[in-house]
């Protein structure tokens, strides 16, 4: 899938999201499809649900524009009443998802769609409702779906997932760059920076920082942001992390470069989750950001 669309690809109207949640939803989109399972991470539970609704009228929606939020499909899942869009209901006095609850999603997941093209299953709070065991009575079915099944889970921290289930899902975050520690900003700026320099000892000194294992994905997530800064003052947009190291950006390197950037980035990120040697992961990123940096 696309992550790093510029412009919104998909009609967010009817939704009060901001610049940058719209491009994280509109990243999702390619082809006409959404990804079948996608982790929605934030510290602000009413957007994380209001995003799940609106990709939930996405798998629905029968126009070309979607969601179209006029046709029937949209009506019945913008008001929580379609008959293929099930909300799981936490139970109990621990306020999880039970397991009788999770085998009726399972068993209903193989059932064609009473009348949309596809079923979509929203499990909000996930990280605190789903058990160790749960995730993993979900897991078969999350690698193998049924045709037309999308799964949507929201949550405030992503990481707290099982990992198998987590390498399985589109994880997308909704949340600005006031929401990291201002040490974490502070990295990300010296990890562009070393991208900038034209000498490699800078730039493999500024990922030292990845070490720190419980800061590394939120800093590659702020040279993600900052990164996008550069390709909207290439698209003639406005930056919305950090103005200067944009502008450096969009000066240094054109569009091609700074999607490549993202997407080694991006990958870096899934790395980390993996828990791959943290050394070998530094020395594979130094050599993958001075390969797009130098090539003509």
């Amino acid at each position: 899938y696309n992550l790093y669309c510029e412009v919104s690809s998909v009609n967010t109207s009817g939704f009060d999201f901001d610049s940058r949640t719209i491009s994280a939803l509109s990243s999702l989109e390619s082809d006409g499809r959404i990804p079948h399972a996608i982790i929605i991470e934030g510290s602000d539970r009413e957007k994380t649900l209001a995003a799940a609704k609106f990709l939930s009228m996405y798998a629905v929606c029968t126009s070309e524009q979607k969601p179209c939020a006029v046709c029937n499909q949209c009506h019945k899942a913008m008001n929580a009443a379609h008959a293929d869009i099930y909300y799981a209901q936490p139970e109990g006095k621990s306020g999880g998802y039970s397991i009788k609850q999770l085998r009726k999603i399972i068993d209903d997941a193989y059932i064609k769609p009473n009348e949309a093209d596809a079923k979509v299953y929203i499990l909000a709070d996930a990280e605190n409702r789903l058990s160790a065991v749960q995730q993993n009575a979900l897991l078969k079915l999350i690698e193998e779906p049924p045709k037309n099944v999308v799964f949507i889970f929201t949550c405030e921290n992503s990481r707290n997932f099982l990992i198998t289930i987590r390498s399985r899902c589109t994880v997308i975050r909704l949340r600005n760059e006031h929401s990291f520690d201002e040490d974490v900003c502070s990295f990300a700026r010296k990890i562009i920076e070393g991208m900038l320099s034209s000498k490699e000892y800078d730039l493999l000194k500024s990922l030292t920082v990845l070490s720190k294992k419980d800061k590394a994905d939120d800093v590659l997530s702020v040279v993600t942001l900052i990164l996008r800064d550069g390709l909207m003052l290439l698209s003639g947009g406005k930056p919305k992390t950090d103005a200067e190291l944009g502008r450096q950006l969009s000066l240094s390197f054109n569009k091609r470069k700074i999607m490549e950037l993202i997407e080694v980035t991006e990958d870096a990120k899934t790395k980390i989750a993996q828990y791959i040697n943290i050394n070998l992961l530094t020395t594979w990123l130094c050599g993958e950001y001075r390969r797009i940096s130098w090539q003509r």
